[in-house]
């Protein structure tokens, strides 16, 4: 096998591949766009709730599978990422997502169970391995601006539900839950399929001999087993964990919980729509500011942020709500842009997608815990998601560059 490329199923050769990196940036920027689909649930959840005949636990799971499936599904696009070409992974997810929704659509309402399967495995399983192979994709284009390139492509996961939120809101009265399922099944599939087909990977050893010098990189290329035999990947990936329940516990009832602090529906679903804004905000600038600062400095202020917004939300209603909601929206984004990065430069990028898809499995543990903190209260799950920030910045302090 060649020592970047794939076993099977290989890209053709390209001479103009270096002139096109930054096509290639705009059409997986484009592509991913479809895979910010897990930040829209906030909008289905309330409706949910009526038609399903659920309590907020029940209604949040769908999103918490869909979570821990993202997750798994980056795992197994890393691994396909070493022998199959990037854009056959990409519209294979793509399809696989929006076969869930279209079957989310038709969930008998007697069988609500079934939304976690629909919904929560079968679209979070496509959209976590089309994710994956897209941000391992451009990492590899741009090992010179890898914290940018990073930060734009994942952003535009977090403009979908900027975008999508008002649409879906807006709809779903009309067209009802599963007539708006159907639709952005539509969006996706078309979306992705079209913009997908255009993603292509480097050469073999394309820039190889680039070595950055303002961050803490390493110089040896990890196999997903190296890496887990090192100090450095359980204190990433613990870290990671802990940086994510204030998110994971607002996000799916960020509407709901809203209206029940005093804002009105409207105030609600702009503050959905802000917290969106802020967490694409989050995903663009923390990835560019750290390739200037360093990693370790933006991750404790995120860490800081975290701890004083997830606090703050015990009592917090009407405006400050609103304010503190958009503060965990931007350190998330800032989260999810940065780790990538953080993988890559410890442990290489020629494994990224896989090495990064293994971190990200604490991600889907710690998304499906959330609910169970849910049920026993907010006041208890968010002093928890403080504490948790807490153990993030103590991990995130004792990283060192692997020798």
């Amino acid at each position: 096998m060649p020592p970047d490329g794939p076993a099977f199923f290989p890209e053709r050769e390209d001479p103009m591949k270096e002139r096109n990196r930054y096509f290639v940036l705009a059409m997986a920027a484009v592509t991913n766009f479809c895979y910010g689909c897990a930040y829209i649930w906030t909008v289905f959840q309330p409706e949910a709730k009526l038609r399903f005949g659920l309590e907020n636990a029940a209604a949040n799971r769908p999103f918490a599978f869909f979570m821990l499936s993202f997750t798994l599904g980056g795992v197994l696009s890393g691994k396909l990422q070493q022998h199959v070409a990037p854009r056959l992974v990409v519209l294979g997810s793509n399809l696989l997502m929006c076969l869930g929704f279209v079957l989310t659509a038709f969930v008998p309402v007697e069988h609500p169970a079934l939304l976690t399967v629909t919904y929560g495995i079968l679209s979070g399983f496509g959209a976590g391995a089309a994710y994956n192979a897209l941000v391992a994709l451009v990492q590899k284009w741009f090992p010179d601006r890898r914290g940018l390139v990073t930060g734009i492509t994942i952003c535009s996961a977090g403009a979908s539900g900027l975008i999508m939120t008002p649409l879906c809101n807006g709809c779903i009265k009309s067209l009802s839950f599963s007539g708006v399922m159907l639709v952005v099944a539509g969006l996706y599939l078309v979306l992705g399929c079209l913009c997908g087909s255009l993603v292509t990977a480097p050469p073999a050893g394309y820039m190889a001999d680039y070595h950055p010098t303002h961050v803490a990189v390493s110089s040896r290329q990890y196999s997903a087993g190296e890496m887990m035999r090192t100090r450095q990947f359980y204190l990433i990936t613990f870290a990671y964990m802990f940086a994510l329940p204030a998110y994971f516990l607002i996000n799916p009832m960020m509407k709901s919980l809203g209206v029940e602090r005093g804002l009105s529906e409207a105030q609600a679903v702009a503050g959905v729509m802000a917290a969106a804004l802020l967490n694409v905000a989050g995903r663009l600038l923390v990835p560019w500011i750290s390739d200037r600062l360093g990693r370790k400095p933006m991750l404790v202020v995120l860490f800081v942020v975290n701890i004083a917004a997830i606090a703050g939300l015990i009592y917090a209603r009407g405006a400050l709500f609103l304010a503190l909601v958009v503060c965990i929206a931007f350190a998330y984004g800032g989260y999810c842009a940065i780790y990538p990065v953080v993988t890559a430069d410890y442990f290489g990028s020629k494994n990224a997608g896989l090495n990064y898809g293994i971190v990200m499995t604490g991600c889907g543990i710690v998304s499906v815990l959330c609910p169970f903190l849910t049920a026993v209260g907010n006041a208890f799950s968010f002093v928890t998601a403080a504490i948790c920030s807490v153990l993030g910045i103590v991990l995130t302090l004792v990283l060192r560059k692997p020798e």
